[in-house]
């Protein structure tokens, strides 16, 4: 799969759920990682100009999930922008991603959030954890709620967790780490 950041939130969707859906089902090839407000057209911003506190659970599912694929902006430059612009533009989408990968390991390391994650218990299961080599018969039995492996089970749990998105923006807007 290929998700891109403005294509699912044009459908009013969570990014970050899409790009650990993927990661679950051994399925994220390739990302494009943008910026888009709301569901409008798509917008293909800079990354990181948009929803900010999408793109910073999107950069967590990727480092909790071990994603290690090519990583690709999809964006436009600003049609005022000459040759020299775009760079400083293309430049700036892997800047946002580096700010935002920081801010997400310090979230991470962080004790008071790893304490607000086991208090809401999010190191643990949702359901049975499917074997991962099952046949395609048993992959279509309908289950009553997804479950997330262990690499990537604590990233969309951490999205449940009243005090832990409460500590994510603070390191998001650097008040934190």
């Amino acid at each position: 799969m290929n998700p891109e950041i403005g294509h699912e939130e044009m459908a009013n969707l969570s990014a970050a759920a899409g790009f650990a859906q993927a990661l679950w089902q051994g399925k994220l090839y390739h990302i494009d990682l943008n910026g888009q407000h709301g569901p409008k057209f798509d917008q293909d911003l800079r990354f990181g100009a948009g929803n900010v506190r999408g793109a910073f659970w999107v950069v967590d599912v990727l480092l909790a999930g071990g994603y290690d694929g090519p990583v690709h902006f999809d964006y436009k430059p600003a049609r005022t922008d000459d040759d020299a612009g775009v760079w400083v533009s293309a430049a700036a989408c892997m800047r946002n991603y580096l700010i935002l990968r920081e801010k997400v390991q310090a979230f991470r390391a962080d004790p008071e959030v790893q304490e607000a994650l086991e208090a809401a218990r999010v190191p643990e299961p949702v359901g049975a954890d499917p074997e991962r080599g099952r046949d395609l018969a048993a992959a279509c039995r309908p289950r009553p709620r997804p479950t997330w492996p262990p690499s990537t089970r604590s990233a969309p749990a951490a999205w449940r967790s009243s005090t832990s998105t409460r500590l994510a923006l603070e390191h998001l807007y650097g008040v934190r780490g």
